[in-house]
């Protein structure tokens, strides 16, 4: 799973020609996101928690269950030994969300997911398959417009680490969004 990212991409790629099709499908249950974030690292990783932008894609299956792609950046500082190095770090996820009280504007909701992260820095290329889980609020502006919050533990599948996250995301669905008010 060393090259995910590439997956992810190929994913990105494919959704609108699956929202081309003419059955069941239409693009008002795709949603492109754009978001902002806090990234807490594990002390034992010895890097400086950081903000984080991200963008996402995906598929609102109803008003319960969505599935979004989600890549996420960063710029850190790696403390160790008393030498500093700077670090970008690269986030992938596949996302799936299951939201409650779907008849209201506000929705709780829970996400679990999978990907990777990268982290790059001088002469050093760290990739971890990561896992994660969080709970968060969904708030309908519009039926094309949504803002979410969420806090995610996020730990890599070799056991090695624990990170949290906290992300305010913006949402917008295509075609008038979400049907049926």
């Amino acid at each position: 799973m060393k090259n995910l990212h590439r997956y992810f991409f190929i994913l990105l790629l494919l959704l609108p020609v699956v929202a081309q099709g003419e059955d069941a499908i239409t693009t008002d249950i795709i949603e492109i996101s754009l978001g902002i974030g806090y990234y807490n690292f594990d002390e034992d990783r010895h890097l400086d928690d950081s903000g984080m932008v991200a963008i996402g894609l995906g598929l609102h299956f109803s008003r319960r269950w969505a599935f979004l792609l989600n890549y996420a950046a960063s710029d850190t500082t790696k403390n160790e030994n008393g030498v500093s190095k700077s670090v970008d770090m690269q986030k992938y996820n596949a996302d799936l969300y299951r939201f409650f009280n779907t008849e209201k504007h506000i929705r709780p909701y829970l996400v679990a997911g999978f990907g990777q992260m990268d982290l790059i820095s001088e002469g050093e290329d760290i990739n971890k398959n990561m896992l994660n889980a969080g709970a968060g609020l969904y708030y309908r502006i519009t039926p094309s417009w949504s803002v979410r919050g969420d806090a995610r533990v996020c730990a890599n599948t070799d056991h090695e680490y624990t990170d949290n996250a906290l992300t305010i995301t913006f949402g917008y669905r295509f075609n008038g969004g979400e049907k049926g008010d």
